[in-house]
């Protein structure tokens, strides 16, 4: 007898309802539990056939390309370097956008797919053309300015395509982009900035951040979880390739900032990244600055401690931060 027969079962012998009452009751809860009318839910599609072979088809091109650089690059002619991995790059992205027409779910992933592998092939075809063609005055003299050129077009490209069908390979493919543009901008000093490509890899992944916070960046998990991670990526490379004793503390101040946005926000992606933020900074901080006060196994065993201890944190704060999830 379930809990609710049990409770109509007192009820009748106190006096307080008749049958007649507990009958209406039962009905009343019956209606109220039943599926609401309608279609059944779709249920998403197994990946077939077609769309494991059209992976496999881009992978197999993509490794044609590399294996053309590596192999018979230097025997070709500009034209034909440029359609070796031009065609390439227009197949994929005619190939995503016949796909996206259809209505199964796993062609449109496919198209996703093929999307997602279009903006490197894109960005390699406009390498090739400025490193042969140099138009615009852009020479191999000025590498600096056609890596940068590189890295708008495949942001742009990223952003189009994102625009167009924001799923997580797209919101993959953008953050590619901004980590190769953060990396061109640093890159545009006489030598290579570290603190220059990491900051600005943290100021474009806290706006990516803001847009899906405020729903305008989707899917909003994934989006989450990539620039959450570049954010950390960002706020390590300062501090740590440039071996700067301040910048250091931008790591441990983005550490901080995400577990804090983490637990007000309800996000285990931003706890994530905050603690492996934390603990790659620390240790890299003790190896780098204390090692010979305290020795390799001091600081090793300070490592394990604090790796013990985030994994009790996480563990700790895991089951209510899914329920706090918006």
């Amino acid at each position: 007898m379930t809990e609710a027969e049990e409770a109509l079962r007192r009820w009748i012998e106190a006096g307080l309802i008749d049958e007649a009452t507990a009958a209406r009751i039962r009905a009343f809860e019956a209606a109220r539990s039943a599926p609401a009318p309608g279609p059944a839910p779709a249920v998403a599609e197994r990946p077939g056939l077609i769309e494991v072979l059209l992976y496999l088809g881009v992978a197999v091109l993509s490794v044609g390309v590399i294996a053309l650089f590596g192999q018979s690059w230097s025997e070709l002619a500009s034209f034909p370097r440029v359609l070796a991995v031009g065609t390439p790059a227009a197949f994929a992205l005619l190939a995503g956008a016949l796909l996206r027409t259809l209505d199964e779910p796993g062609y449109r992933r496919a198209s996703q797919f093929a999307w997602a592998a279009a903006v490197p092939l894109v960005a390699g075809t406009v390498a090739v053309i400025l490193n042969e063609y140099q138009p615009l005055g852009l020479d191999n003299d000025n590498d600096r300015a056609q890596i940068l050129v590189v890295a708008l077009v495949a942001l742009a490209l990223a952003l189009v395509l994102w625009a167009m069908s924001p799923a997580t390979l797209q919101v993959i493919a953008l953050g590619g982009s901004l980590l190769f543009l953060a990396q061109a901008i640093g890159n545009w000093p006489d030598e290579f900035s570290a603190p220059l490509a990491g900051c600005t890899l943290v100021v474009f992944s806290i706006a990516s951040l803001a847009l899906a916070e405020t729903g305008r960046m989707v899917p909003r998990d994934a989006t989450r979880l990539l620039f959450a991670i570049l954010v950390a990526f960002g706020a390590y490379q300062p501090g740590f390739e440039s071996g700067g004793t301040a910048w250091e503390f931008l790591a441990f101040g983005a550490a901080a900032a995400l577990l804090v946005s983490g637990v007000v926000r309800g996000s285990f992606a931003y706890i994530l990244a905050g603690v492996a933020l934390l603990f790659g900074a620390l240790v890299r901080g003790i190896f780098q600055n204390f090692s010979d006060q305290l020795g390799a196994p001091v600081a090793l065993i300070i490592s394990g401690a604090l790796l013990i201890g985030a994994v009790l944190l996480l563990a700790r704060l895991a089951p209510s931060l899914r329920k706090s999830t918006p």
